[in-house]
């Protein structure tokens, strides 16, 4: 009787297992108690499912999914984005991805390069030809969703209009032409591939409805020989709230652009109480592997910032996603040797010299004070530590000569204070070229 009476709750339990990859992460979730790895809480969902392990059921499902969204119209692009909100108590993190559809693959209407100067791209990198990764972490969840909108929607715009964002100096002379324009704000230049002309878009806000602010800008269009246009479209930069204008000296492709903005409905839209969040929702540590990189079977990568490193005679000192990690050197330097290699540069940065040069001596005078801050902490900070780098009285080394010898200064002061390591080789490199600048600009 009691093998009986078990058997059909054994059997709804079977039928309320996961039958897709987001069920079973949404599954691993639910069972997961206190301490427990979300891994681990993974592993077990798939074995309950009949996998060896989650890798194993990751695998056999998306071959699945991929089969079942042949049916679907077009190809799917998947957008990620990172969060950590450090205003809520406790703080929250998360990870969260939207898939959209688009009429042809990703790298058919834009490459990698031109995607990172895309509105709304720049901050994302192509970790697969299906996938665009938030390479930084951004400051809430809501933050996190209306970026990875604003992305789908450029996605759409470059498909469906055919224009490419300009990415070279000569394509960028364009801007120079709209400089007088009349309350111009938010404006992104994009190219025809087939003619190589260009359209602006400009993004101002609702104040640019104002007839007369509208009369001058009609005016100036007219007076510069360009062609404006207003399509009834949500835009890029601010989608809804901003108003969308496009520029261009071809009337013919401004006609054309227009028209296929109006015709296409947006892709995606930011989460609302009419509307929730049509995206996937997770842990901040998940990662995301699409379709392609898992047919590819090759390895994701990590996002800068995310991993540990070593690095011999140095030290990590700040970390940050989306950035690579800062290191220095293991061993400090006294706060006296700072003192004096604050000294030199501060008399450096105020003499007449060659613009590298000074961009290198510049660079490493914030560096060298971001090391001291590290290197000792406030009960330990001798007096007038904070004007060590900025700050003092310094006078201008008006001859070579004295930049020279104060740069030999530097370098003797770090050579005998800070342990050989990357950093320290990488500070001296640039002192090098610094001083090998000035020297040919003295001959």
């Amino acid at each position: 009787m009691s093998t009986l009476s078990s058997l059909p709750e054994r059997i709804s339990f079977k039928n309320t297992l996961p039958k897709t990859i987001q069920g079973l992460k949404k599954r691993a979730k639910k069972i997961s108690v206190p301490g427990q790895k979300h891994a681990e809480a993974l592993d077990i969902v798939a074995r309950e499912m009949g996998y060896r392990d989650y890798r194993q059921a990751q695998q056999t499902l998306a071959s699945s999914e991929g089969s079942m969204e042949a049916n679907q119209p077009g190809y799917p692009i998947f957008l990620c984005a990172y969060w950590r909100d450090t205003d809520t108590t406790p703080r929250s993190a998360g990870c969260e991805t939207l898939k959209v559809y688009l009429p042809r693959p990703m790298n058919d209407f834009v490459s990698k390069h031109q995607a990172t100067h895309t509105r709304n791209l720049e901050g994302f990198r192509q970790e697969a030809s299906d996938h665009l990764e938030m390479i930084s972490n951004t400051s809430s969840q809501a933050r996190a969703w209306e970026l990875l909108v604003r992305a789908a929607l450029s996605l759409q715009f470059m498909e469906g209009s055919g224009l490419r964002p300009a990415t070279s100096q000569k394509q960028l002379r364009a801007l120079k032409l709209l400089e007088g324009f009349p309350s111009k704000d938010h404006v992104s230049l994009w190219i025809d591939p087939a003619s190589g002309m260009w359209v602006a878009l400009d993004e101002p806000y609702g104040h640019v409805n104002d007839l007369p602010l509208m009369q001058r800008r009609a005016a100036w269009i007219a007076d510069n020989a360009l062609h404006l246009a207003k399509p009834a479209w949500s835009g890029l930069y601010y989608p809804n709230h901003a108003v969308p204008h496009l520029i261009s000296p071809s009337e013919g492709l401004l006609r054309k652009t227009t028209s296929a903005l109006e015709d296409r409905s947006p892709i995606a839209v930011v989460p609302s109480e009419e509307q929730p969040w049509l995206g996937t929702s997770e842990p901040y540590n998940a990662r995301f592997i699409s379709p392609v990189r898992m047919a590819n079977g090759t390895a994701r990568r990590a996002r800068p910032g995310t991993t540990y490193g070593f690095s011999k005679g140095a030290v990590e000192y700040h970390r940050e996603a989306g950035y690579p990690s800062r290191w220095r050197p293991k061993t400090p330097l006294s706060q006296a040797d700072h003192k004096r290699v604050g000294a030199e540069l501060q008399c450096l940065m105020i003499s007449p010299m060659p613009f590298k040069a000074y961009h290198k001596i510049r660079t490493w005078c914030s560096t060298l004070e971001n090391w001291m801050y590290a290197e000792y902490r406030d009960g330990d900070r001798d007096q007038d530590f904070d004007d060590t780098y900025y700050g003092g009285k310094p006078s201008e080394y008006l001859a070579a000569l004295e930049q020279l010898s104060a740069l030999n200064r530097i370098r003797a002061v770090v050579i005998n204070g800070y342990v050989e390591c990357k950093p320290r080789r990488d500070l001296l490199k640039d002192l090098d070229i610094a001083t090998a600048i000035i020297e040919g600009h003295a001959t």
